[in-house]
């Protein structure tokens, strides 16, 4: 999941093409299912019209690049009617007023997140007391662009922003009463010691297979990818010397992307600027 913030000002990196083809200007919201329909781009060329990319064409949403196919997939906004209709509406969320149902104003709108799907999971609502909550999305029941109507205040679940997203109950401690103590038969000394059955213990699971099956996959779709643009990079030349900040070399002009390279590019912080020169 992503912040809105973690989304814009992002360059936009065509995987095929190996270059930069803007940077996201703003977040086009689709106001009749809470989701985002598309990313609005900067390319320098703003007065030929707005561009636009499809939600749905997005290959990754990295920590330092939002990645593409190829530049075919940005759009112009001229033609697209569904598109259109929501640039004209200019639901922003952030920023918005939240009013309830029955015409209570909650606080503002400070921040929003969306999962890999563009679907916005929840909103950070600063309430009129200077409170920050979260505020999940199925409680919002419009997207205006100037107010957000949510359920009413009986009605709305929300989350201290300082905890996890997901609600957590809290089951009510009960009183246990202590059992009273019941003193053993004393067994004559006559009888036999009853024989203790011997029970097999299986042997404990190594710790290392304990944390291995503890660990989630974080997120498939970005492992596909990243394994994809791996493989489109192997075996292209570098466009001109990569170095590390302190001057050590990565890859000097001309030379094979292998492996080794790759692994020293994402070390040093330098994976999409080595993206950005192939050849």
């Amino acid at each position: 999941m992503k912040k809105s913030v973690d989304i814009i000002g992002q360059p936009i990196i065509s995987i095929t093409e190996g270059k930069e083809l803007g940077n996201v200007k703003e977040l086009l919201v689709n106001y009749s299912n809470g989701t985002v329909a598309a990313l609005v781009i900067d390319d320098g060329k703003w007065y030929l019209g707005a561009k636009l990319l499809p939600f749905t064409a997005i290959a990754g949403l990295g920590e330092s690049a939002v990645t593409i196919n190829n530049s075919s997939d940005i759009i112009a906004i001229t033609g697209q009617p569904e598109f259109e209709k929501m640039f004209e509406a200019g639901v922003k969320i952030i920023g918005t007023k939240v009013l309830t149902k029955g015409g209570k104003i909650q606080g503002k709108i400070n921040e929003f997140i969306v999962d890999n799907s563009g679907k916005i999971i929840t909103c950070e609502l600063e309430k009129t007391d200077g409170e920050v909550v979260q505020l999940p999305a199925q409680n919002i029941v419009t997207f205006g662009k100037a107010v957000l109507i949510v359920s009413d205040s009986d009605e709305i679940s929300t989350i201290s922003a300082a905890n996890s997203v997901e609600a957590i109950e809290t089951i009510p401690t009960v009183p246990v009463q202590p059992e009273p103590v019941v003193e053993p038969e004393p067994i004559p000394a006559k009888l036999d010691p009853i024989p203790v059955p011997q029970v097999e213990v299986a042997d404990p699971i190594p710790a290392n297979e304990v944390r291995e099956a503890e660990q989630q996959p974080v997120d498939d779709s970005a492992k596909k990818f990243d394994d994809k643009h791996r493989k489109f990079l192997l075996g292209k030349k570098a466009a001109r010397r990569i170095e590390t900040d302190n001057g050590m070399l990565i890859v000097d002009q001309g030379d094979e992307i292998t492996e080794e390279v790759l692994q020293k590019a994402k070390l040093a912080g330098k994976f999409v600027e080595l993206s950005m020169n192939i050849q």
